[in-house]
């Protein structure tokens, strides 16, 4: 006898405030506020009413609403349209879509487990 096997979506719903990290190894949505770190080794939604305050870890990441923070990927980050973004974002593939607002700094992510950033150097 096969056992059906269902994919977990856990929910952080609107008005919900969480201050602490959350990590799950399944994909996460979160449309409330988060002060703290969420890591997830699932797909990571981030609802248009959330507004997250801290460190996102995640392979494939969606904002639709406000993160203040540093963004990690070791696959895709996407900028939905209304999303507001303040801070760092390392990833492999990164989408902007037109509406959305970032700023901040980028570091295309050469592989999975190394970051490119450029050199700085104090010349006076």
């Amino acid at each position: 006898m096969e056992k059906d096997v269902q994919a977990i979506l856990n929910l952080l719903s609107e008005g919900a405030v969480v201050e602490g990290d959350i990590q799950t190894p399944r994909d996460i949505r979160i449309d409330g506020s988060l002060v703290g770190t969420v890591r997830t080794d699932g797909r990571l939604i981030l609802g248009p009413s959330s507004r997250v305050k801290g460190k996102v870890n995640s392979p494939n990441i969606n904002v639709y609403g406000n993160v203040e923070g540093d963004i990690v990927s070791t696959g895709i980050v996407v900028l939905r349209a209304k999303s507001n973004v303040k801070g760092t974002i390392s990833t492999t593939t990164m989408l902007v879509e037109a509406g959305a607002v970032f700023n901040g700094e980028c570091y295309m992510v050469a592989s999975a487990k190394t970051v490119v950033r450029p050199e700085t150097t104090d010349k006076k």
